[in-house]
């Protein structure tokens, strides 16, 4: 149960907002330069579910909010494919505990996968097929994005989530 904070303490709570970015996350060069650039505070460290999370002081939001970052087309083939149980345990983990998931895809948009756009022998009705079900199953919000505006969606994601929490509680 979190407490909730009036608009003073709300405001003072969230400059105190710190991004966590997951340890086995491989390439973020372009979020580590944003948040450094904007002075947001973060933290590279073992995440369970998704590649990045928040926390405000010592309260982790790892279970109410996260954010899966794939960076092509060809990425989330290769999770519906080969590495498809371990992917699906993390939205697993991330429904059993109502996470938000924000499923971030770039360098992709629904035009690039119903024209199968993509190296993956993936059909397009096949991958169009499993992240719709996933969408619907996991309650997952998709963003298509380019790479340079992924830092600032993830840290807004983060931001208003956090902001959310404090100022209505868990409710």
């Amino acid at each position: 149960m979190h407490k909730r904070y009036t608009d003073g303490e709300l405001a003072e709570a969230l400059k105190g907002l710190t991004i966590i970015i997951d340890s086995k996350e491989k390439v973020y060069d372009h979020i580590e330069s944003y948040l450094k650039k904007n002075k947001v505070p973060y933290k590279v460290r073992n995440l369970e579910t998704g590649d990045y999370s928040a926390m405000l002081g010592d309260m982790t939001l790892e279970n109410d909010v996260i954010v899966e970052r794939k960076a092509s087309i060809d990425e989330i083939c290769g999770n519906f494919t080969t590495d498809r149980l371990r992917f699906e345990r993390e939205f697993i983990r991330a429904k059993a505990h109502n996470t938000s998931v924000f499923w971030i895809v770039e360098n992709a948009t629904w035009s690039d996968i119903f024209l199968g756009n993509y190296r993956s022998k993936l059909s397009s009705k096949s991958l169009t097929g499993s992240i719709m079900s996933w969408v619907a199953r996991f309650g997952l919000t998709l963003i298509f994005c380019k790479p340079e505006e992924t830092p600032r969606i993830i840290h807004a994601i983060l931001y208003y989530k956090a902001r959310d929490i404090l100022k209505y509680g868990d409710s």
